[in-house]
């Protein structure tokens, strides 16, 4: 970070960010004391704020445009931008407390309703702290200025909830009390671009845009599994998706790489209960857990790393005799679970149910066909009846047309969840929340139509 800021990118990101501290403790002093004067001097610098954002939105574009994307220079100087976008935003609430000071001058007199003189300390103290932790690339330094950001929240919180209660009691005086609140939201809002700009140091650290309790987690579960490595902790995103997880493959100083993932606390829950149960079905199909850590409704977990390569890349980019191997081997594994895990009872069968709960999004991606729902529509001549009275009608016989038995699916078959390791020659399965046990044939749906044209050779 610091050959980036050693150019003239480096001085105009410090003038910028004096500058907006000085227009945030300015605003707040102005508010204080109802000083209508200062406080326009705030509003007034706002442009010489706007003014350097658009300079050096220009230096980071000339320079990122002759740049490898991915590159280490290039990372830089899109956090400088990142950081200059979120010190444009504080000096916008610096405004903002100075349109309220304004506001209040014009009021009676009278205490303030809530603390906000200790919001104010924390919001410029963070300002202060996290502004160091980007020009000397300390992680540490970012992730403690990143944690205003809950006191804040909190902060606010309490002063809304105190609104209320005076708010309900005769003679509120409700322009003095919502003028105060106002100024406690452009302090928590303070705390979400310090936040960012936290993260964003993060960014340029790890190489992954990681959110700060995503990074908490990483080194909570990295430390649990390598208590007393020596190292960096290096982090690489793998097997994007559209799940809401993250996921990514994790080496602690000169051990072995674990793979990692972090997301809502039920689904994770879920799938690390899942992921216990098919390893004892077939030991090593899914990552063996080492270590997980649960905080705030969220779950992340280290497991064994699975090389090889997600099916779906294997059917767009190998050649025919690899996807042969591949699906010759996924189709053994997948008879010998079904031969070791089938019970004699009929599974629940709703796949009515299931195309009526996607429709909303189908539609969305495609509202022409929405015609269809209510509608007659007509194939090579033949009238066919609405969509709804099709699923309606397939609702009504599925239950009958049920197989015997039941087998242990994996939930969500689609080729990105299956990984085939052509050393091993054998295959794993990831994102195993859904599993359990029911009707092959759904397995097998989503397998053939997941990706369609990564079949073709």
């Amino acid at each position: 970070m610091t050959s980036v800021l050693r150019e003239d990118l480096g001085q105009d990101l410090a003038m910028m960010a004096r500058l907006v501290q000085s227009q945030l403790i300015r605003g707040m002093t102005a508010f204080f004391q109802r000083d209508a004067r200062l406080a326009e001097q705030v509003t007034q610098k706002d442009d010489q704020v706007d003014n350097l954002l658009g300079l050096i939105e220009v230096k980071c574009f000339e320079r990122i445009a002759g740049d490898e994307p991915n590159g280490v220079r290039s990372r830089q100087l899109r956090g400088v931008f990142r950081v200059a976008l979120n010190l444009e935003k504080l000096g916008d609430y610096a405004v903002n407390i100075a349109e309220q000071a304004v506001h209040v001058s014009r009021l009676k007199a009278r205490p303030i309703p809530f603390d906000l003189a200790g919001p104010a300390r924390v919001a410029l103290a963070a300002l202060d702290e996290v502004i160091t932790a980007f020009t000397d690339a300390s992680a540490d330094l970012a992730k403690h200025a990143c944690r205003c950001e809950l006191d804040l929240d909190r902060q606010y919180r309490e002063a809304l909830q105190e609104t209320f209660r005076r708010l309900g009691q005769p003679h509120p005086d409700p322009a003095f009390v919502i003028t105060n609140l106002f100024v406690a939201k452009f302090l928590e809002r303070i705390g979400d671009s310090i936040l960012n700009i936290g993260e964003t140091t993060l960014f340029i650290l790890t190489g992954e845009r990681l959110k700060l309790h995503q990074y908490l987690h990483l080194e909570q579960v990295a430390g649990t599994v390598a208590p007393h490595a020596e190292g960096a902790l290096d982090f690489r995103q793998i097997w994007g998706g559209i799940s809401g997880a993250r996921v990514g493959m994790v080496a602690v100083g000169q051990s072995e790489p674990l793979i990692w993932k972090e997301g809502d606390e039920r689904k994770i829950d879920e799938e690390i209960r899942e992921m216990e149960a098919w390893n004892r079905i077939v030991p090593g199909l899914v990552p063996d857990v080492k270590a997980r850590h649960r905080e705030d409704g969220r779950l992340s977990f280290l497991g064994q790393f699975l090389r090889g390569s997600l099916l779906r890349d294997v059917y767009i980019t190998r050649g025919w005799e690899e996807k042969v191997r591949a699906t010759r081997r996924l189709l053994e594994t997948v008879r010998d679970i079904w031969s070791a895990t089938l019970v004699k009872e009929a599974p629940r069968i709703d796949y009515a149910r299931q195309i009526r709960d996607r429709l909303p999004e189908l539609f969305a991606l495609h509202p022409k066909l929405e015609s269809l729902r209510g509608g007659e529509s007509r194939v090579f001549g033949i009238a066919h009846g609405s969509l709804a009275d099709l699923l309606e009608r397939a609702a009504d016989l599925e239950a009958s047309l049920a197989p015997p038995v039941s087998v242990r699916l994996h939930g969500d078959f689609n080729a990105n969840n299956i990984v085939y390791d052509p050393e091993q020659d054998r295959v794993h399965f990831i994102d195993v929340h859904r599993s359990g046990h029911g009707d092959y044939l759904q397995d097998i749906g989503v397998l053939a139509t997941s990706r369609p044209r990564a079949f073709r050779c």
